[in-house]
């Protein structure tokens, strides 16, 4: 659910979309590499247990990493995508989705990724839902 739940927060924000379109996968479903930059690939990293009552887990915190990826270059796109993904997860509840919280993890240093031929950048969010 929280996989549907973060794809569809980062489609919905316009910002984002004006600088990569539709060009939002799970990091796993790219079976090329993509020819347009910039663009957006995200992976769940872990779920644990967060809060345990009497009767079992009550709620959950997944945990996601959210890359951001553009052409070799300067990094001032990606800077600004990474704006937008904060601002998209920082502190977000959303009580219809069983989100309880969203925040920011970390934000990682510049990187070089060979294998898709971009510099890139990533935030680790952790989403508390909800059982």
């Amino acid at each position: 659910m929280n996989r549907t739940w973060v794809y569809t927060k980062l489609v919905a924000n316009t910002s984002l979309a004006a600088l990569v379109s539709t060009r939002i996968w799970g990091s796993t479903t790219i079976k090329k590499v993509p020819e347009e930059k910039p663009f957006i690939l995200y992976r769940s990293t872990g779920i644990t247990d967060t809060v345990r009552g009497d009767d079992g887990v009550a709620c959950r915190t997944e945990t996601f990493m959210i890359f951001a990826e553009d052409k070799p270059g300067d990094y001032l796109q990606i800077d600004t995508m990474i704006g937008y993904i904060d601002a998209t997860f920082n502190k977000v509840k959303d009580e219809t989705a069983g989100v309880i919280r969203s925040t920011i993890v970390e934000t990682s240093e510049d990187f070089r990724d060979e294998d898709l031929g971009t510099i890139l950048r990533f935030v680790r969010i952790a989403v508390v839902y909800r059982v």
